[in-house]
Formats: C-alpha cells, sequence, structure tokens
C-alpha cells in the first residue's frame, strides 16, 4: 500500500515513514496542504495522511479541495484537537499512537501488527528539537508573543509522546487547555511555570 503523508513536522514525518516502511507500506512525505492535493491527484497513493495545521493550505481545505475535484480515495485526519469528521474517512488523535494507527490501517488493508522501536538517533534528534523549542518559549514570553508562542505549545502537544516525552506533551495539552481563560496579566507568569515544569521532562 502506497501511503501520502502530509505532516509539516519534519522529525515526527521521518518517525513515521521509517516505522510505516518497517510494516511494509511505502510512504511519500509532503510538508503542507498544497503539496498533498498535488500529490493526491497523481493517484500514486492508496491513501492519504493528512495534518490539519500545516502551511500554505491547511489540511481541511486540502481535503475539501480534493473532494470537490472528485477525488474518492481515502482521507484521514490527524489533529492534536477536535476535527470534524465530515469528508475525511477518519480522524485520529495526535499523538499517533502504533497500535491504534496499525489497527485502523488494517481497514483499508490487512497489515500484520508489528512491535515497533523508537530509533535512537531519532529520539536524539527530537530531543535536540525540543530544546530548541523551550529555548523559543523562553524568548517569546519575554516579548510576550503569545500567538508564536502557543503555536509552538500546539506542536510540542501534538508530537512529544510519540518521541517518548509523553509528560511534555501532557504539560502542552494542559496549559493549551487553560490558556483562554488565562487573564492577559498573568499569562507571562503562566509561561514561565510552564518553562519551569518543561525542564524537568528529560530535557537536560
Amino acid at each position: 500500500m502506497n501511503l501520502l503523508f502530509a505532516e509539516d513536522d519534519e522529525l515526527l514525518a521521518q518517525l513515521f515513514q521509517l516505522q510505516a516502511e518497517i510494516l511494509g507500506y511505502q510512504v511519500l512525505w509532503v510538508a503542507n496542504g498544497d503539496l498533498a492535493v498535488q500529490q493526491a491527484l497523481s493517484y500514486q497513493f492508496d491513501l492519504l495522511l493528512m495534518d490539519i495545521q500545516m502551511p500554505v493550505m491547511d489540511g481541511i481545505s486540502a481535503m475539501q479541495l480534493l473532494r470537490q475535484l472528485g477525488y474518492d480515495r481515502p482521507i484521514i485526519a490527524m489533529s492534536a484537537e477536535e476535527v470534524p469528521a465530515t469528508g475525511f474517512d477518519l480522524v485520529l488523535k495526535k499523538p499517533l499512537q502504533w497500535p491504534e494507527l496499525q489497527q485502523q490501517l488494517a481497514k483499508f488493508k490487512a497489515i500484520p501488527s508489528i512491535e515497533l522501536e523508537l530509533p535512537t538517533e531519532l529520539k536524539e534528534a527530537y530531543l535536540a528539537h525540543a530544546k530548541q523549542l523551550v529555548q523559543q518559549l523562553a524568548t517569546l514570553a519575554e516579548q510576550q508573543n503569545w500567538i508564536d508562542f502557543m503555536a509552538i505549545v500546539h506542536q510540542l502537544k501534538g508530537s512529544a509522546a510519540s518521541f517518548d516525552l509523553a509528560p511534555l506533551g501532557q504539560l502542552a495539552d494542559q496549559l493549551q487547555k487553560e490558556w483562554k481563560t488565562i487573564p492577559a496579566g498573568q499569562r507571562t507568569e503562566r509561561a514561565t511555570y510552564f518553562l519551569e515544569q518543561c525542564k524537568a521532562c528529560k530535557l537536560k
């Protein structure tokens, strides 16, 4: 089975591609919804996995455009947030859990279940990436640039658990749920507390 994987997080895409190919899938990765539409319309892929928040064109807009153009192959949404299922064949919650993902993909084509290990090199690469993101968060908090700050928090929420950093993902999830209720004058204090918690999540 040929899979098209649309995801703007390069390390998450590398992890998916590595694990999917071990299971016998062929995978092409694209980094935004516009490229996903272009590649999907080549009809070389049996199934499209689509992240929702991507640059250039988001996943919902890409799916809607494909459906308008008559594309009838399976499209699976991937999101850390709740997503309407209309137009998608399936909605998967991020971070992706491989046992669940294998079970869901088996509905489209049977693939034997295999227990997969996270490659050390990829885990170390993500750890370094996460450290950089936390440093960026510290700078953005000082600038009170909350739009970019929360965009990175969302990214951590959707990817950290896939690289054995579930506590970091849980912290990001908790902050995202609370953020809209935090008064503007208390956001710097809450962001500082979040960053202190992050440093305890095996990031040293």
